[in-house]
This record gives structure tokens, C-alpha cells and sequence, in this order.
């Protein structure tokens, strides 16, 4: 007999994050609450992996656009 896969309800884990990071910030000055945000960046785990990697080239103008009419 095989096991059912687990489904993965995205609205709630975003709902709970949020009401997490809203009793985190709760009674802070705007401040407080961008230190609080920082530190609590800085312990996320995917922040790792954006501090890592390059940054995209900018890139390079393309040619005058001509005029359609």
C-alpha cells in the first residue's frame, strides 16, 4: 500500500508567517521594528543563498527602436 503525499497549503504557511512576524513587531517604533526585521533576515536560512550569489550584469542597450507608423 502506498502512502499519499502530504499537500502543502501555501496560504496558510504565509498567513502563519505573517501573524508570527506581526506579534514580533507588535508595540515597536518603526525603528525597533526594522532592527527587529534585520536580525530576524539575518537568521533566515534562504538569506544565505541570496547573499551568495552574483549580481546580474546590467544589461547592454539594444538599438534605436523604430517607429511602427
Amino acid at each position: 500500500m502506498t502512502k499519499k503525499p502530504e499537500t502543502l497549503d501555501c496560504v496558510a504557511v504565509k498567513r502563519r508567517a505573517q501573524r508570527v512576524l506581526a506579534q514580533a513587531l507588535a508595540g515597536e517604533s518603526p525603528a525597533e521594528q526594522a532592527e527587529t526585521l534585520h536580525r530576524l533576515a539575518a537568521q533566515a536560512p534562504a538569506l544565505e543563498k541570496t547573499h551568495e550569489s552574483p549580481r546580474r550584469a546590467p544589461r547592454k542597450p539594444r538599438g534605436k527602436r523604430r517607429s511602427t507608423g
